[in-house]
């Protein structure tokens, strides 16, 4: 994962000079893009593609960051070996998605659905 982290930070680096410098030069007939498209009239399409490269970059980037260091999955890395011992017992994983969950204020609704959806995914990977 750190790999593919790596790799989308570098790309998201290399696009985001080249769009900088695209925005603040649209229709500039000195532009260092001009060996690339020819006609100005063509540079705000190039700028937003630039641009659209970077959004896409950016979200994928932040995406693989938040599933790394979500609250509960760090709360369940922090319990493995509860996780464990539970799965031992023979318990279900979601008996022991349930358990973890018991703790949080609310029992039902979107959030909790989610959540629950996300720890019984993270308990089947562990297997």
């Amino acid at each position: 994962m750190r790999k593919l982290e790596w790799m989308v930070t570098v790309l998201l680096i290399l696009f985001l000079f080249p769009a900088f410098y695209s925005i603040f030069n649209v229709g500039n007939p000195r532009s260092i893009f001009r060996f690339i498209v020819k006609d100005p009239a063509y540079d705000l399409s190039f700028t937003l593609a630039l641009c659209g490269m970077v959004a896409i970059l950016a979200v994928s980037l932040y995406s693989l960051r938040l599933k790394e260091q979500s609250p509960i999955v760090q709360l369940l890395n922090s319990n493995i070996e509860y996780i464990r011992h539970l799965k031992d017992q023979g318990l279900s994983d979601e008996e022991i998605a349930e358990s973890f969950l018991s703790q949080l204020t609310t029992k039902r609704g979107v959030l909790y659905k989610l959540a629950k959806k996300r720890v019984t995914k993270y308990l089947a990977e562990l297997g």
